[in-house]
């Protein structure tokens, strides 16, 4: 069955680090709430605010997420702080970074955030964001109802999270019935997928519906 799948990942350009699927989707107009982080890649300014590299929370009202990531990645283009009327850039408390369109209730904030610490080489690691399974669905006699789930690798050493989502994605397209392809077993017990060692692998844990 065919599944849907999100986890953090760095950004090779300014833009979206990921779209967690607990998160506000981008293609939904006119939604309001907590969007996927976006990350400026290097150190910046509109006018006199500036933006330091790094990944920023954000809030949008009345636009949807990809409406305002665009809008964004546009005013970071305007260094002098010029932007299109009637749009205004103010600088609120807690270093947030506020995107007003004047006479209207369209905004959207953008906040500074801590980056992840980096995983401890050798040691499991929960993997950012979460893997959503739409339907109804199994690996044998692992059964995954659908809903969201969290994914840790068991040795962040031999495994990247990019890896066990890509793999988790395969076995649920395409092993239906458990054969999964050599090395890899499972634990149906604890949902932890064995690629051919006790410490190379990933277990995924249901965390929401």
């Amino acid at each position: 069955m065919k599944t849907l799948f999100a986890v953090l990942a760095s950004a090779a350009t300014i833009g979206l680090v990921a779209a967690p699927s607990a998160l506000a989707s981008g293609s939904t107009a006119h939604a309001a709430g907590v969007c996927p982080q976006f990350r400026v890649m290097h150190n910046d300014r509109i006018g006199k605010i500036s933006f330091p590299a790094g990944p920023y929370n954000m809030v949008t009202s009345l636009l949807s997420c990809a409406e305002s990531t665009k809008l964004f990645q546009n005013f970071l283009d305007r260094p002098s702080g010029n932007l299109p009327k009637p749009w205004k850039l103010s600088l609120l408390s807690g270093g947030r970074r506020r995107f007003t369109k004047v006479g209207t209730k369209v905004d959207f904030q953008a906040t500074p955030a801590s980056e992840p610490a980096p995983p401890t080489p050798g040691k499991p690691v929960l993997c950012a964001g979460t893997f959503r399974v739409l339907h109804n669905d199994q690996v044998g006699k692992m059964k995954l109802p659908a809903g969201r789930y969290s994914i840790t690798v068991l040795n962040s050493s031999t495994m990247t999270c990019a890896t066990a989502s890509y793999d988790f994605k395969y076995f649920l397209d395409t092993d239906y019935t458990g054969n999964l392809p050599s090395p890899w077993t499972t634990n149906v017990a604890t949902k932890t997928f064995y690629r051919g060692s006790k410490d190379v692998g990933f277990s995924v844990k249901r965390v929401g519906a």
